[in-house]
Order: structure tokens, then C-alpha cells, then sequence
């Protein structure tokens, strides 16, 4: 949301991170593949599946009432169209406050760039190697990587990350909204949702599934990439249900410590920004290197506590239903 005070002044800053974080930055960007030259019906489906990636379902109706009276195309900052290797691409950047007006004047709920994290344990038994268990690197083999697309593509459409075991990484998780208690060798990682399956072959052309205590059986790869990608479609809506934005709002309190020059003013205001939780926000004080704010937001007190709890670019201190006390990460 746009801030109406004090920002103006400033000179506007872009920071850069790479830092992981649970935020979705390109939230309001989709990319659809584009088979014709009718750049309308693709702005129009790029449109409708932005507005699906803010629900975390697909409804036609709640799409029609957001669009109201407008065109997709009246939405639009920019597009263009970009080829990838024998492919054409529309790639489409919408306005975030117009869209979201639509949203709030409505009174239909959404998700904001907050989103949730699906660790998986994917293991292949291909019946002639040692069985293995995917990591987050490239493979080469067909099937391998026809599974990592499925995950890339869902995470691209639906705005979540899925994420696979690295050894080389080691990341506490005990911060992390809706952690998982599974006591297994990955406890040392952070994710919101925990989902395991087993991938078997038993003869030349027979394979199996195990997946929640289910077992299912294929008689080709091709079949098991078709279910696994429409069975993780479906559990995105789940994954996605606890992060949906009440559109009512409420007022907090927010003070920010560690803010020690006009730059980084403006660093935290553009943070605040882009917090599709906030609605508004204004300043109440303001004193050597602490800031007060009066917030209006979207979704009840314990989500926002959550996304301030998990942002990369704060550092929660003490926090209640009323007030929040954080400071700027110097990472």
C-alpha cells in the first residue's frame, strides 16, 4: 500500500537481498506461456490467475467481482513478451494498489507476499541404483527433473516455495509459522508444512507411491508425474487456507528500533509498503533511532505478529495483540 507522509522526502531506495525469506516479491508479476497472438485473452488469463494466487483457490465469481466494471488491461503497469528458447512467454506486472482496492472495497479475503513453505522428502527407488533422496540441485535424468519442474511450476502459479534438503545448509526452524514437530532428520530445517513420499519400482514397468500412508500403483513415469503434480495441486489450496487475510481490519501498534538515518527511513517505509497486510499506516513519534506507527491492517493481530515474526528485514523483540516492538535487521 502507498504511504502518504513523510516518504516523499526521501530519496527512493531499492535494496537488494538474497537472503532467504518467506516473503513472495513477485507476487503481482505472472508469466503465462502464449500460444497466439491474441495478447488480450493471455492478459485476461494472466489477470485471473493473479487474482487465484491471492485467494490461494481458483473462483471464477470472486474473480468477476474483483474485476467489477474494469478490463484486465486496466490493472496492468507493464508487460511484454519474452522468448524462451522456442517458446513465447507474456509476462505481466499489475498494480498492486489498484488491485488490492478492488480486494478491500469488496470485502473478499486474500493472502499477502507471506507464504508458506513446503519442505519435501522425496525418495526414488528406480530399482537399479541405491535409492536416494532429492535434493535442491539440477538433474539430469528425465524423471527427476520432470518432478522439480512440477514443484517449480506450482510454486510460480500459486505463489509458495517448496523446498528440498541441501546438505549444505543448516537452518533453525523454530521461528517458523506452523512448524512441524516431525522428529526426523530434517528438524534442522524451517518450513511451515512437511510432506513425505516414497517412489518405487518394482518391475520393468510397474511403480508405486507411497504418500500418507497410501500406496498407489502406475505402470509408467509419465502416470506418476501426472499424479504427483495433480495431487500437490490440490494440497497448495490446503497449504495455502492458513495464510488468507481476514479483509475486516484492525488497528495496531508498532514501534521500530535501529532506524538511525534518513536511508534507512526510508528502507523501513518501503518495507511497510509492501506489507499487503497494512492497509495504512501513520507515524505517531518519532525520537533518535526509534519509530512509532499506528497500523491499520488486514487479518487478525496473530497473523501479522507471524509475518513481522518471520520478515528478513525485522528483527522481532516483544509483541502483544496491541503492541509490536521490532527492529531493522543489520543483516
Amino acid at each position: 500500500m502507498q504511504s502518504f507522509i513523510v516518504k516523499s522526502i526521501f530519496l527512493f531506495i531499492i535494496f537488494s537481498n538474497n537472503t532467504f525469506a518467506k516473503d513472495f516479491d513477485n507476487l503481482f508479476i505472472i508469466t503465462t506461456e502464449i500460444e497466439a497472438e491474441n495478447l488480450d485473452k493471455y492478459i485476461d488469463q494472466s489477470f485471473n490467475n493473479l487474482i487465484f494466487r491471492l485467494l490461494g483457490y481458483k473462483d471464477f465469481e470472486k474473480a468477476k467481482i474483483i474485476k467489477g466494471k474494469y478490463n484486465s488491461k486496466d490493472f496492468l503497469q507493464r508487460y511484454a513478451v519474452v522468448n524462451v528458447k522456442e517458446s513465447k512467454f507474456l509476462q505481466a506486472s499489475f498494480d498492486e494498489e489498484i488491485v488490492m482496492n478492488q480486494f478491500a472495497e469488496n470485502g473478499v479475503d486474500f493472502i499477502g507476499r507471506n507464504r508458506p513453505v513446503i519442505f519435501l522428502d522425496i525418495q526414488i527407488d528406480n530399482g537399479f541404483n541405491k535409492p536416494f533422496k532429492m535434493e535442491s540441485i539440477p538433474y539430469e535424468t528425465k524423471f527427476e527433473s520432470s518432478i522439480q519442474k512440477i514443484f517449480q511450476d506450482i510454486s510460480e502459479k500459486r505463489g509458495i516455495f517448496f523446498e528440498f534438503p541441501q546438505n549444505t545448509i543448516n537452518i533453525d526452524k523454530k521461528n517458523y509459522f506452523f512448524e512441524n514437530d516431525n522428529d526426523n532428520e530434517y528438524k534442522k530445517y524451517k518450513f511451515d508444512y512437511f510432506d513425505s513420499i516414497i517412489i518405487s519400482r518394482s518391475g520393468i514397468n510397474n511403480w508405486s507411491i507411497n504418500f500418507k500412508n497410501q500406496i498407489l500403483f502406475f505402470e509408467n513415469t509419465d502416470e506418476i508425474i501426472k499424479k504427483i503434480k495433480n495431487l500437490f495441486e490440490n494440497l497448495a489450496t490446503d497449504y495455502l487456507s492458513d495464510f488468507i487475510l481476514d479483509s475486516s481490519q484492525r488497528i495496531m501498534m508498532m514501534k521500530v528500533t535501529e532506524v538511525s538515518s534518513a536511508d534507512k527511513l526510508d528502507n523501513l517505509l518501503d518495507i511497510l509498503d509492501k506489507m499487503i497486510s497494512i492497509k495504512e499506516y501513520s507515524i505517531t513519534s518519532f525520537k533518535q533511532n526509534e519509530i512509532s506507527f499506528s497500523l491499520k491492517i488486514f487479518g487478525t493481530e496473530d497473523q501479522f505478529i507471524q509475518t513481522v515474526k518471520t520478515h528478513k528485514d525485522f528483527l522481532l523483540e516483544e509483541y502483544s495483540t496491541e503492541l509490536i516492538q521490532a527492529s531493522l535487521s543489520t543483516i
